[in-house]
């Protein structure tokens, strides 16, 4: 007979110390810098060859995913 696991509670809410909400926000601006550095939003310098860019921009988005990510997750934690 297959044993069933225990289902957790979903919290809408997580508590965290102040000091770790507020470094994960400074890591999510880092995060949207890097990625605006990568692949500024305004044109790309003439001497950017197109494989360049995409490349460019490919990466730009891991970090902009990535800072997306990071602020899904401060909007359902509150600092303690």
């Amino acid at each position: 007979m297959p044993r069933k696991t225990p289902t957790t509670p979903h919290a809408d809410n997580v508590v965290l110390p102040v000091d770790a909400y507020l470094e994960l926000q400074a890591f999510h601006d880092e995060l949207a810098g890097i990625a605006h550095t990568i692949d500024p939003a305004d044109a790309p310098p003439p001497t950017i060859r197109k494989h360049e860019q995409s490349r460019r921009r490919a990466l730009a988005k891991v970090f902009r995913l990535w800072a997306e990510q990071i602020d899904r997750s401060l909007s359902a934690m509150r600092p303690a």
